[in-house]
């Protein structure tokens, strides 16, 4: 099964499937030469376009029964149901085939044909995916084809022994068979998660149609209004051909095998190749391409082999890459909606359009506009009819990506299209509600909403809410008036001015001059306030009033003269609205300094003063993770461009500080300008992960607010070509290591590096389509567990050029892999030891580290082979060289002596334990080694206490040797031995502790305490995504167990 690529699970429902398309299709040709041989030999075959409006009739009458009667039936119990009711009335018809049941069985021969198969398309969408439907819809209509050749070839025998009015026997046996092959079929069909929804948000069939069924709506009405016209001019020219009903069918039979010989071999070897080489497109406009051919054939020929090539083409192409792509359509729209949909296009709107061009048909002949022979003519409107299907198709290309994201999005809410409408009645009564409510956490949330509208709107209530007692409340309200124009009530601000804190300082802010005026003394006396709020503010506004008060100009200085971290932001807070008053060269020496809580204050007041002489100053505050939002919200306020040229200056003259260009790298994502693109481009490099993740980051966010696009292909395809390289050489480079077991933290770290680089390639091809859905399924692909993922490869490659799948599709579509010879090349270009050099060679400490261990330990050949004066000294080197055997190696283990104190455990022991905790085993090694250098050994005697129920939780343990009980009162609960942990979750949420922990023997015990694991993850975003990532896997855990439960 390999040569045609299906997978093992596959087999089973492939080979179920093409034993049920046999049945159809067998059904279908021996009913359907049943139902001609008859109507043409005993029939007014004049009536025949009569016919195809008679059809149109019953079809639309029988598929309002057949979806009122199956809505809300299983799909599997309808087709059984279906079957057994098809075959009682053929059964019946059998014996009554003469007279008006003629052109009745004519028309209900229709009716079955087109029920059996979209009954079978629906349920073949149901087991597989877009992706397998792709690959294996081909392949399953070998099943129709063998069936059309084997029907085609036995009927002439089988008319010959039994007669043209036993056909129905064969059609009743195939039709029967349907239904047993569905029930087995039914284990294999894929419970889909929107289901459920889609049954509680049913809609009316007047919103059954959107812009992507109304395109597939209109290619089936053209495919219908061809197959008409030329299957008229078939079915005539044949039965002027032949005149005894015995000849009619067996030439019907011959073209029936030759038929589904010629669709077996599009089976085998065109439809799967075209689908994929070419995609959907391809496969859409083979069959029209097809007609136009045929139909300009009997133009110019006017016979029986001509037309017959015209009917070959149109049914051999319908029935294979037609059926196909048309099927893989459907697969992209939820299955209520198709089974809602697909009856009414594939049946009822489709027999509409075939009775209608029936009816002109037989108007033209019944008023002798054509004679017989001149239905040749017909071939003119076929053609006409082809050009606008064609130019249709082209609109179902586009249709259908947008169909894949919406697939894709189904299960997403984008917060971004839910807006707040602020001059809506009902939203302001909304906020004035909440701020009333005396819920500080609705009133902090209403004032928040309240900062980006006139202050105005609200005064009433808010000067009301300044009688309150709540001081967070009422700071709030006063920093608001103080951003937007104070619109407080003075009496109130003057009451509260007399409170000693910080109310009350923020009160002496929003005083009128003509008050400070007028009660000068109190605020020089207030200078020398003991509250520093107070005492801030006071000096402040006496500045104001005179900048040459030398009392409050002394005061001010103290402040600013950063003997008190604290005092220091508290004066800048309160210079934020006066900035003339702090010189120039204070404020920029203030933008530089160290402390968080200084430089978010200066950054406030140099906000208000827009001086391009503190830009400089500014951008240095992008180093700073804690300052990146404020520092990038005041460059903001600044001209763009001026801001553009000197965040490229500054990482031209800082190229080693990595933090300050991780801050930069970020800033710039919120400038949509070609120049910042190219800035960018150039730091993305294969040899700086850390780095390149912030620029691939950056770029999809300037890419989404770029009002103008940019081709993809031209600016970053070399840049893809050289990450998805280093990914293709960590891949062979994890094959070498394949059955190595010795190599644990080498695969891990290979594992995290090929995740990283693969997150930063998906980040840089989602760049041609910014505003897709792929970028919210990044991280799952990374992963290789997204539901979605189908519909995801199945967009990327309608969507990206064949050279750019080419690089893409190894990496993320499991059924795309690196080619052996290709991978062969690449290890006997880089074996095994290069690569354990190179890293050890590293200036990343893990990497060498990790690799150095590896060798002492198990292949010292690669020791000598090492230059170690490109060893960087590090910790976890250290530890690893300690107690190394020098003999014969050139290791200067001078250079890696003294640079660490002796502790019980290495970093590395301390990682692989951490690696065994169900909190870290996710986490790389790389990072969980951070942890490891923040954790201690510590030694507890049998029977010492570890901790008491009612502790604070401030750290957690992991047994390393030993065994500890876990009591509850007198009770033991747990006994932990080597490995275990204790207290995981008290890292994280600070609760007391709910038990005892009692050393059971003499153990020893690796402890993490919360306050430096905290530094830790405000330090490492990695680290804090990765415990995040793990605690919400246990809220959806926990939840779904719940579900389960209730």
């Amino acid at each position: 099964m390999s040569i045609i690529k299906i997978k093992k699970e596959e087999v089973s429902p492939i080979i179920l499937l093409m034993m049920m398309f046999f049945c159809i299709v067998g059904s279908s040709i021996t009913g359907a030469s049943a139902r001609d041989t008859f109507f043409l030999t005993q029939f007014d075959r004049s009536l025949l376009p009569l016919m195809f409006a008679l059809v149109a009739g019953l079809m639309v009458v029988a598929i309002s029964i057949y979806n009122k009667i199956t809505s809300n039936l299983d799909l599997v119990k309808t087709i059984i149901f279906s079957s057994v009711f098809f075959c009682i009335t053929l059964f019946i018809i059998r014996f009554k085939l003469n007279g008006f049941v003629i052109p009745l069985f004519y028309a209900w021969t229709d009716v079955i044909i087109s029920i059996t198969i979209f009954q079978f398309w629906l349920l073949a969408s149901e087991i597989f995916n877009p992706r397998q439907a792709k690959r294996l819809f081909s392949v399953i209509g070998i099943g129709g084809s063998v069936a059309g050749i084997s029907a085609g070839y036995l009927m002439r025998p089988f008319v010959l022994q039994f007669g043209a009015e036993n056909l129905l026997i064969p059609t009743i046996i195939f039709i029967a068979l349907i239904g047993v092959f569905a029930a087995f079929l039914n284990p294999f069909r894929a419970k889909k998660e929107n289901d459920i929804k889609e049954k509680t948000n049913n809609k009316t069939s007047k919103n059954v149609f959107d812009p992507y069924l109304k395109s597939i709506l209109v290619m089936v009405c053209a495919a219908a209004i061809c197959s008409r016209i030329i299957e008229y001019q078939f079915k005539i020219t044949a039965a002027t051909t032949y005149s005894s009903s015995a000849e009619l069918a067996s030439f019907f039979g011959e073209y029936y095998m030759y038929l589904n010989g010629t669709t077996l071999i599009m089976q085998l070897f065109l439809t799967g190749f075209i689908l994929q080489r070419f995609g959907i497109l391809g496969g859409l406009i083979i069959m029209p391409l097809g007609l136009v051919v045929g139909s300009m054939s009997f133009l110019a020929l006017a016979n029986l082999s001509s037309i017959f090539m015209a009917r070959l083409f149109d049914q051999a192409f319908k029935f294979s890459i037609q059926s196909a792509s048309n099927e893989m359509l459907w697969t992209t729209i939820p299955k209520n909606k198709a089974r809602r949909a697909k009856p009414i296009i594939d049946s009822s709107i489709k027999s509409i359009a075939e009775g209608i061009i029936g009816l002109i048909i037989y108007i033209i002949i019944a008023n002798r506009f054509l004679e017989d022979t001149q239905i040749y003519l017909l071939s003119f409107p076929v053609i006409i009819v082809i050009i606008l299907w064609l130019l249709n198709n082209l609109r179902i290309k586009r249709n259908y990506i947008s169909s894949i994201e919406q697939a894709i999005n189904r299960r997403h809410l984008n917060l971004k299209d839910i807006q707040f409408d602020v001059t809506d009645s009902h939203i302001i009564s909304t906020i004035d509600k909440a701020l009333k409510s005396g819920d500080f956490n609705k009133q902090s949330f209403a004032l928040d909403l309240v900062k980006n509208m006139k202050c105005e709107m609200w005064s009433e209530t808010l000067n009301n809410l300044l009688d309150s007692k709540n001081k967070d409340l009422q700071k709030q309200i006063m920093l608001l008036a103080l951003e937007r124009n104070n619109c407080l009530d003075n009496k109130i601000l003057i009451k509260l001015s007399e409170q000693v804190d910080e109310v009350g300082a923020l009160a002496i802010t929003l005083l009128p001059d003509i008050f400070i005026q007028n009660n000068i003394n109190l605020f020089l006396k207030n200078i020398n306030s003991t509250d520093a709020h107070i005492s801030a503010a006071s000096s402040v506004v006496m500045l104001k009033q005179n900048p040459k008060d030398l009392k409050a100009r002394k005061k001010l200085n103290e402040f600013l003269d950063v003997k008190n971290e604290k005092t220091t932001a508290l004066a800048l807070n309160y210079l934020r609205n006066s900035s003339e008053l702090l010189p120039k060269n204070i404020l920029n020496n203030l933008l530089h300094h160290p402390s968080l809580e200084i430089s978010k204050s200066a950054l406030n007041v140099a906000g208000n003063r827009l001086n391009n002489f503190y830009l400089p100053a500014i951008i240095s505050n992008l180093e700073n993770i804690k300052c990146t939002l404020k520092t990038r919200k005041i460059l903001k306020l600044y001209n763009y461009k001026i801001v553009i040229r000197h965040l490229e200056e500054q990482l031209s003259l800082n190229k080693d500080n990595k933090n300050l260009k991780k801050g930069i790298m970020r800033c710039l994502a919120g400038y949509a300008d070609d120049r910042v693109i190219q800035i960018i481009k150039r730091h993305l490099k294969v040899n700086n992960i850390n780095i390149s993740i912030i620029c691939s980051e950056s770029l999809l966010k300037i890419a989404k607010n770029r009002s103008k696009t940019f081709s993809f292909e031209d600016y970053f395809f070399d840049t893809i070509k050289n990450f998805t390289h280093q990914y293709f050489k960590l891949h062979c480079f994890r094959i070498s290591l394949a059955d190595n077991k010795s190599t644990f933290f080498i695969k891990d770290q290979i594992d995290y590096e090929m995740r990283r680089y693969l997150y930063i390639i998906l980040k840089v091809v989602t760049l041609k389509i910014p505003n897709s859905p792929i970028d919210s399924h990044i991280k799952n692909i990374i992963e290789n567990n997204d539901k979605d993922l189908p519909y995801i490869l199945e967009f990327l490659e309608t969507s990206f050029s064949k050279k750019t799948l080419n690089l893409l599709m190894p990496m993320i579509d499991p059924e795309n892999n690196y080619k052996n010879e290709k991978i062969q090349n690449q290890l006997s270009n880089n074996p095994l030891n290069s690569w354990i050099k190179n890293w050890s060679e590293s200036d990343k400490n893990w990497k060498s580290a990790i690799s150095i261990d590896y060798c002492l330990k198990h292949d010292k050949e690669i020791i000598n082979n090492i230059d170690w004066s490109k060893v960087v000294s590090n910790p976890i080197l250290s530890q690893v060289l300690e107690n190394c055997d020098n003999k014969g190696t050139s290791i200067p283990l001078e250079k890696f002596q003294n640079k660490t104190e002796k502790t019980m455990f290495t970093i590395l022991e301390k990682t692989i334990l951490l690696k065994t905790v169900d909190l870290f085993q996710d986490i790389p090694g790389e990072l969980l080694s951070q942890v490891s250098q923040i954790s201690k050994a510590k030694n507890y005697d049998n029977g010492e206490t570890i901790f008491r129920d009612g502790d604070v939780g401030d750290s957690m343990f992991i047994v390393l040797e030993g065994k500890i009980s876990i009591t509850k009162g007198d009770k033991e609960i747990a006994l932990l031995d080597k490995g275990a942990s204790l207290g995981e979750m008290a890292l994280l949420d600070n609760e007391n502790r709910s038990a005892n922990a009692i050393a059971k023997e003499d153990s020893i015990l690796l402890k993490i305490n919360q306050d430096v694991f905290y530094e830790l993850m405000e330090s490492n975003a990695d680290i804090m995504k990765q415990i995040i990532k793990l605690l919400t896997g246990r809220i959806r855990t926990a939840n779904a167990k719940l579900e389960l439960n209730l």
